[in-house]
């Protein structure tokens, strides 16, 4: 079974029980240069922890967010946790509901990072409830606020303190002016069909430089992606090429994006997907063929020639998969292994942002402990 994408907490759960052995994770091996090494993860033997994104300011300031399911414990807990340029630490967080899962982690300075995903609640006569989950740093403390008009809360783009995005399964986009969440009216990919389709990642190199993908049914069991672009006055729908599901977007300049996934098809026939963005129309980019099938959940850009794109891979065997983790160079693609002591990565977020030296990447490993990578 391969771990599509983060989106679904609970189907992330039944695929962490499908995959857990009895195996113990192996000591985190000393870092090579030009190579990933797993980091020590705060909170290592709970019974499933998933890090679902990471985003790095700076070599000496990251964050990385998921959820964790205590060992006999029923709720899931939101997990945060701060890179201080020496160790990871557990920053508190707090739970809201009856389980709360955290998808998406961005930051704009030290007193200004954004924590997105949702909750549940369970109101005596009325089956579980979900909703959206939005946590703001303030260089302090985490605290919640409230997001409009929204269910599960996937992607989140801080600009600054007074200028963040997000999108959510619904197919809205919201906008935070350093008061309060509000809707924002996109362009819809199907205007003749119900519903706006959903959103599934979102990126903002600038305040006029704002990329969104998504997917949406033109026709019954038939899905489409596409992808929206915000130049600082106004949304417009760019189409993507067919028969793809896109996980993520990343934009490196206004001529320069990329957005990852997977082509559609059986988990032993897909395969992943690199779409580049040359301002004026995406293509596909050829990328590393997996025999067995593969999706890139995450893409981030340090520069227009480095370039990082992280997944899972499946291997061919019952309930076995890998990690994928690949680089762009400028000109090619190439795959870049994980350490051959993890066992059986899943990888769902990525950061490689300006001015970094570190690229990190997120994810789980079995039997359902954290996974952190990082490379320099």
């Amino acid at each position: 079974m391969r771990h599509r994408r983060l989106r679904h907490g609970i189907t992330t759960l039944a695929a962490g029980v499908l995959l857990a052995v009895a195996a113990a994770p192996a000591a985190p091996a000393a870092a090579a240069a030009g190579a990933w090494s797993q980091q020590p993860a705060p909170n290592p033997n709970v019974q499933f922890s998933y890090l679902n994104s990471v985003d790095a300011l700076s070599d000496t300031d990251a964050w990385t967010v998921g959820y964790i399911q205590p060992t006999g414990a029923t709720p899931f807990l939101p997990i945060i946790n701060h890179w201080n340029g020496t160790a990871w630490s557990s920053v508190s967080a707090p739970q809201l509901g009856d389980g709360t899962i955290l998808n998406a982690v961005s930051a704009s300075q030290t007193n200004d990072a954004w924590a997105v995903g949702y909750y549940f609640t369970h109101p005596p006569g009325y089956h579980i409830q979900t909703n959206p989950a939005a946590l703001h740093w303030n260089g302090t403390a985490w605290t919640q606020t409230t997001i409009p008009d929204a269910a599960v809360v996937y992607g989140v783009a801080a600009v600054s303190p007074t200028n963040a995005w997000a999108v959510d399964a619904n197919g809205g986009v919201k906008h935070w002016d350093g008061t309060a969440w509000s809707d924002v009216t996109t362009p819809s990919p199907n205007p003749s069909g119900v519903g706006p389709g959903a959103l599934s990642a979102i990126s903002a190199r600038a305040a006029n430089d704002v990329w969104v993908v998504g997917s949406f049914a033109p026709r019954r069991h038939v899905t489409a992606a596409f992808s929206l672009h915000f130049d600082g006055t106004a949304w417009q729908l760019i189409p993507v090429p067919a028969g793809l599901a896109l996980n993520s977007v990343v934009s490196v300049g206004p001529n320069d994006a990329w957005a990852v996934g997977n082509t559609q098809g059986g988990i032993a026939t897909e395969e992943p997907v690199t779409l580049h963005w040359d301002g004026t129309a995406w293509s596909v980019v050829a990328s590393p063929t997996i025999p067995a099938g593969a999706a890139l959940n995450r893409v981030s850009a340090r520069a227009g020639n480095d370039v990082w794109a992280v997944g899972t891979a499946f291997t061919g065997e019952a309930n076995s998969v890998n990690a994928l983790t690949i680089h762009w160079n400028g000109t090619a693609w190439s795959s870049a292994p994980a350490p051959s002591s993890v066992v059986s990565p899943q990888l769902f977020g990525v950061s490689a942002r300006p001015g970094t030296t570190r690229t990190w990447t997120t994810g789980t490993q079995q039997p359902g402990n954290p996974l952190i990578l990082e490379r320099h």
